[in-house]
C-alpha cells in the first residue's frame, strides 16, 4: 500500500540524518518521528526513559533503530493509519488510536511509515525500560535463565498496560522528579508485568530460536508452492505457523535470509522459468499460473530477479 500526501500537507522527512541499526534509549529521540512535548530524562528518572511525543500528520518511510531495553509505545490522542516491515519486506498494516499498544525488544532494525487525516495528528507516549529493571524483574520470573528468555512482540490492546502508559504521560505532565518513590515503583511495575506478560522461555518452543523449525518452513513453502496463482498475503503465512505477521516476518528472514515477500516472488519467477523450459506454452499463460495479472507485471518481476526479460530467456534455451 502506497502512502500519497496532498500539496496541502506534504509528507514529513522524519530522519534527515542516518539512523544506526541498533541505538540506546537514552539516544532513541534523535531517531524517532515526531516532536517530543516532555521527557522524562529531564526529570531524571531512573530505570524508566519515557517521551511524549506529537507526529506530524504524514511521515515518510524512516528507519527505527533496535534498542537492548523493552519499548512499549501507546496511544494518547489522535489516530493513524501506520505501517511497518522489516527492512525490504512486506508492509503490515495497523489503525492506532488512544490505548493501542505495541511491544516490542526488537534484535533488528524496521521500518515505518504513517499517515493521519487533518486534525488528528497521532500523540503518542513511548516507554523504555532500562535493561538493568529488565533483567532483574527476568531473574524473579525465571531464575537463572534469564539468558533464555525472549521478549514477544505485541500489538493491540492491553487496558492494564495502556493504563500504566496513561500515569506516565500525567506523570510527566505533572513533572514529578526522579526522586519520587512513584517513579521507583512504576518502574518496578512496567518491568514485572512485562516480564511476567511478555516474555516466553524459549527453551520452551526452542525452535523458534534463530528462525523456524523445518517442519514449520516446508509447511510455509508447500503452501506457497500450491497457491503462486493466488494472492498470498503474510498474515495467511504467519497463520499457518500460528504467530503474528510482525514475529514471522523476522523469524522466517532469520531462516532463509529473505523476507516472506522476497520468497514467494522468487518462487513465482522460479516456477515461470521451469515452464518455460520445459513447455510451449505462451507467456501469458505462464504469468497467470505464476500469480501475475499481466505479462508486463511478469517480464518486469523477472527481468529485476533474473536479468533477462522472459522472452530473452526463452530465445537463450
Amino acid at each position: 500500500m502506497e502512502i500519497r500526501s496532498s500539496n496541502i500537507f506534504p509528507a514529513v522527512n522524519v530522519q534527515a540524518v542516518k539512523t544506526p541499526e541498533r541505538t540506546t534509549a537514552a539516544a532513541f529521540p534523535h531517531y524517532a518521528a515526531g516532536e517530543v512535548l516532555a521527557d522524562s530524562a529531564s526529570l531524571r528518572w531512573k530505570g524508566l526513559f519515557v517521551r511524549r511525543y506529537r507526529s506530524p500528520r504524514v511521515a515518510d518511510r524512516f528507519l527505527v533503530p533496535a534498542t537492548p531495553e523493552p519499548l512499549v509505545s501507546c496511544g494518547l490522542a489522535g489516530s493513524a493509519e501506520f505501517l511497518e516491515r522489516d527492512i525490504g519486506g512486506t508492509w503490515l498494516t495497523r489503525q492506532i488510536g488512544p490505548g493501542h499498544i505495541f511491544v516490542t525488544r526488537s534484535k533488528t532494525p524496521y521500518e515505518v511509515r504513517f499517515n493521519s487525516r487533518p486534525g488528528e495528528e497521532l500523540e503518542i507516549i513511548q516507554v523504555h525500560v532500562a535493561v538493568d529493571q529488565f533483567l532483574a524483574a527476568l531473574e524473579a520470573a525465571y531464575p537463572g535463565k534469564t539468558d533464555q528468555v525472549e521478549l514477544l512482540d505485541f500489538f493491540g490492546r492491553d487496558e492494564a498496560l495502556a493504563h500504566l502508559c496513561f500515569v506516565c504521560a500525567e506523570m510527566l505532565s505533572a513533572r514529578t522528579p526522579g526522586k519520587s518513590k512513584r517513579v521507583a515503583a512504576l518502574t518496578q511495575f512496567f518491568a514485572a508485568y512485562l516480564a511476567e506478560k511478555y516474555t516466553r522461555a524459549t527453551a520452551e518452543k526452542p525452535l523458534f530460536h534463530g528462525g523456524l523449525p523445518i517442519a514449520r518452513l516446508r509447511k510455509v513453502e508447500d503452501y506457497v508452492s500450491e497457491h503462486l496463482v493466488e494472492e498470498i498475503p503474510v498474515e495467511k503465512l504467519a497463520e499457518l505457523v500460528e504467530l503474528s505477521p510482525f514475529h514471522f516476518s523476522r523469524v522466517f528472514k532469520e531462516s532463509t535470509g529473505m523476507s516472506p515477500l522476497q520468497f514467494v516472488v522468487r518462487e513465482r519467477i522460479t516456477r515461470g522459468q521451469q515452464l518455460i523450459r520445459e513447455t510451449s506454452r505462451s507467456l501469458i499463460e505462464i504469468a497467470l499460473e505464476v500469480g501475475y495479472t499481466s505479462p508486463s507485471s511478469f517480464s518486469k518481476v523477472f527481468r529485476r530477479v533474473t536479468g533477462v526479460t522472459p522472452m530473452e530467456f526463452r530465445n537463450s534455451l
